[in-house]
């Protein structure tokens, strides 16, 4: 069972406070000069300023708990607030199709909010969420992937990496790289705590692997591509809570990529 408590995120509702207090001044000159809209926008302004200052209040007394636990058959995850059970949703593992994680950012790298979404096999949604009052926080919500992917639960890619990280006994701690040879895929591994890794290693796939210039997915922690050459082959670079996997799949030139330490830098310029 995994136990978190989660963040009060005074910061976010001071930043939020602070920019409906702005709005509300702006839309108070235009209520008493025109009223109309602004009147109403008025209005709307000082609403939310109040939930942020009760949100604030509510959450000086009250500490929110969470936890997320797994066995045999069932996962179960629970909300208390200051110990009593708020909340309580179960789902059964033989009935889950696919597991979704997504973490926000607000503006830049500023952790804004984490959801799990679980779809089962008759196409129903079951998510949990930070919420408005509340924040999980960008540790606590690698932590959560972590151990859904250690159970085999998450994006298929991500459980190839969990597995292949318990098959060599790979330790987190330490930033490297490492490898396995599987059939007709090759693996590897990077474990680094630099959020632009990936597109180190990005840059290094385009440059090395020119043939592979048909883009499958491209996202901000995926990216895929194969080639016109070369039928049912592809390269998967993907981003997670561990580190970044790339899979190379039929592709028979295997050229070394590096970590950004290892080539004497540790960020990119444009």
């Amino acid at each position: 069972m995994q136990k978190y408590i989660l963040e009060k995120a005074f910061g976010t509702k001071l930043f939020m406070l602070l920019a409906f207090s702005m709005g509300a001044l702006v839309m108070y000159q235009g209520h008493i000069s025109t009223k109309g809209i602004y009147t109403i926008l008025f209005i709307a302004a000082l609403l939310f300023c109040a939930f942020q200052i009760a949100s604030t209040l509510y959450v000086i007394f009250i500490k929110r708990t969470f936890e997320l636990s797994i066995d045999e058959n069932t996962l179960t995850w629970k909300f208390y607030d200051n110990k009593k059970l708020s909340s309580e949703q179960s789902v059964k593992l033989d009935e889950i199709k696919e597991v979704k994680t997504e973490v926000n950012y607000l503006t830049g790298n500023y952790y804004s909010s984490f959801t799990t979404t679980f779809i089962l096999k008759n196409d129903e949604e079951i998510s949990f969420t930070d919420g408005l009052l509340y924040d999980f926080g960008l540790k606590k919500a690698e932590s959560i992937c972590r151990f859904l992917l250690e159970n085999e639960l998450g994006d298929s890619q991500d459980v190839k990496f969990a597995k292949l990280i318990k098959e060599q006994k790979i330790d987190l701690s330490k930033e490297q790289i490492f490898t396995k040879k599987d059939g007709s895929s090759y693996f590897i591994g990077v474990i680094s705590k630099n959020k632009k890794e990936f597109l180190g290693l990005r840059l290094q796939i385009e440059s090395l692997y020119l043939d592979y210039k048909d883009i499958e997915k491209n996202a901000n922690n995926e990216f895929k591509v194969s080639s016109q050459k070369t039928k049912d082959s592809y390269i998967f670079l993907k981003s997670n809570a561990f580190g970044y996997f790339i899979e190379f799949y039929n592709v028979s030139k295997k050229e070394e990529l590096k970590m950004l330490k290892d080539m004497g830098r540790q960020k990119f310029s444009f």
